[in-house]
């Protein structure tokens, strides 16, 4: 029997080392220094959710994170390098109205941090279900579907049409492969559309607000340019994870009928091929047996 891929293993060959001292000016770890910085932030933001005590809950090099209020009502998020704030922004503008994601409440370029909604609930997994959590997937990947036209004006360059046009992202190990992804991907999604993916997946980041409705938090890591797929290889593990067992093909008829409610109509075979091109293109370790 073949053994069931983690989530870590799923990404191998996308992961990238950064080199020794790549990021410029590492934030402190020690608490009470990250604690300052925070406090510092907040007050970047004029916004009223910026009240209230703070609780420090993370202290990293490449970010400080804090919840704000007693209860929380706002987390405040710091980061150390430019890119990586810059990505989170664009990721709101990306899908920040779906609801299915915390709201942006303020972000303050100057101190590189951003001030979120809070979410206050884990999620009891043996009553979600596997199909709640791939049909949120689906829902945020088709989320660009809904941006105003000054939003779609700015990420035009990234619909499907003018990606399937461009030379193929740099970044991939078997570029040439790239064509056989975004084929299928133009006729799941159409050609204006955004392909966006990446999700940072795992069962601590979907959470539940008050009204039980579920939510996936640190979208810092998505992509416009990278399709949804990855996002796919990647939840068999993670529902493993959350202690939901699934096989591969079970979680691709899922993600297929959860991508049609929102307007992306892959087949069963077109996906397979697109799962099985992109593989090749990034050289993935594993599909987790959803081409099988």
């Amino acid at each position: 029997m073949r053994r069931a891929a983690t989530a870590a293993e799923a990404l191998h060959g996308l992961i990238r080392v950064r080199p020794h001292g790549w990021l410029a000016s590492p934030l402190p770890t020690g608490p009470a220094a990250a604690a300052d910085l925070l406090h510092a932030a907040r007050r970047s933001h004029g916004h009223p959710a910026a009240d209230g005590p703070l609780r420090l809950l993370a202290a990293r090099a490449t970010a400080a994170v804090a919840s704000l209020g007693d209860p929380p009502h706002a987390v405040l998020k710091l980061h150390a390098d430019p890119g990586a704030y810059n990505t989170e922004v664009v990721a709101f503008a990306l899908v920040g109205d779906s609801p299915l994601l915390p709201s942006l409440l303020s972000a303050a370029d100057a101190s590189r941090s951003l001030l979120i909604e809070h979410i206050p609930h884990a999620v009891d997994f043996s009553v979600l279900g596997a199909a709640a959590v791939v049909d949120a997937v689906a829902a945020v990947h088709a989320a660009p579907d809904f941006l105003g036209p000054p939003a779609a004006d700015v990420f035009a360059p990234f619909r499907l049409d003018r990606l399937a046009a461009a030379p193929p992202p740099p970044w991939l190990p078997e570029p040439a492969a790239w064509a056989d992804v975004l084929g299928p991907c133009l006729d799941a999604y159409g050609g204006r559309r955004i392909p966006v993916g990446h999700l940072d997946l795992k069962p601590e980041h979907l959470r539940r607000r008050d009204d039980g409705h579920l939510v996936l938090l640190d979208v810092e890591t998505l992509r416009p340019d990278i399709t949804g797929l990855i996002d796919l290889i990647t939840l068999p593990a993670v529902l493993r994870q959350a202690g939901v067992l699934l096989p591969g093909r079970e979680v691709l008829d899922l993600y297929r009928e959860a991508a049609r409610r929102h307007g992306i109509q892959w087949t069963a075979d077109s996906l397979r091929a697109a799962l099985t091109a992109y593989r090749r293109a990034t050289g993935l370790a594993t599909l987790d047996g959803l081409a099988d």
